[in-house]
């Protein structure tokens, strides 16, 4: 339920109330999305008018150069607060509805116009956190004691408490995923090597290696976070392993067919 205003003769103990809720450990904030834009597309309606006044009169004095500098020190001030309040993780639904209904509960007016406080709401922490698809699944997965950091339960109790998942890669997380990494990339080595080896033939080990060769590509795209050149130089070199293994394997045969024949 929502309050139905907020007396203006308390404004400080409004906010005291609304900063010291212990709903929402990690805070937030709204980024204002029609307001940068409004306020880009300002200063940028402002420089087009005095590029035109200033190819218009062929010159231009001391205090027109003074004032275009800070015409573009203010469009260059918007641009990188634009692109600093995107690169901040978003909050998305059902979370967004909670934040907003806080801040409506404490905030709202009767003589607010439609819906001041739907806007994007984002946290304080960046968006680019690179965690790779199989780290976020054991983290998501995985019970709480061993997915979060004993920093980060300290920092977020009542998430931890919650069973909410960490924003964090804990130690444990990390050097199992490294173990099944390296036993992945074992048995991707080893598996096909015993098909080929038993019962040898040379379709059979060209029908392996390509499933093999795809098989890993996959994963590597799908578990683990790399870029365009490494997922090839790796498969690649995959593949040529396994080449190597059937070109041997079958120079072998061949050595063992010809001394059986003599």
């Amino acid at each position: 339920m929502l309050r139905a205003s907020v007396p203006d003769s308390q404004p400080v103990e409004i906010l005291v109330g609304f900063g010291s809720n212990k709903k929402q450990e990690e805070f937030h904030f709204l980024r204002f999305e029609f307001l940068q834009r409004l306020n880009l597309a300002k200063l940028q309606v402002d420089l087009v008018r005095t590029k035109s006044r200033f190819q218009r009169n062929g010159c231009a004095s001391a205090d027109d150069l003074k004032e275009l500098k800070v015409q573009l020190e203010d469009y260059t001030t918007a641009i990188r607060n634009y692109q600093y309040l995107h690169s901040k993780k978003p909050i998305h639904q059902p979370e967004l509805a909670k934040r907003k209904l806080l801040l409506e509960y404490f905030f709202q007016r009767p003589d607010d116009f439609q819906d001041p406080f739907h806007s994007h709401y984002a946290y304080f922490r960046e968006a680019t956190a690179q965690i790779d698809p199989l780290r976020l699944a054991l983290m998501r997965s995985l019970p709480s004691r061993l997915a979060w950091s004993p920093r980060e339960r300290r920092q977020r109790k009542k998430e931890y408490t919650q069973g909410l998942p960490p924003q964090q890669v804990s130690i444990f997380v990390d050097r199992l995923v490294r173990f099944m990494t390296a036993i992945t990339g074992g048995v991707f080595l080893v598996v096909p090597m015993v098909i080929m080896t038993i019962d040898q033939s040379q379709n059979k080990s060209l029908i392996t290696v390509s499933l093999a060769v795809v098989t890993f590509a996959l994963v590597l795209s799908l578990a683990i976070r790399v870029s365009n050149i490494e997922t090839l130089v790796a498969t690649a070199t995959y593949a040529a392993v396994l080449v190597v293994f059937v070109g041997t394997s079958n120079a072998v045969e061949g050595q063992s067919s010809s001394s059986g024949s003599s």
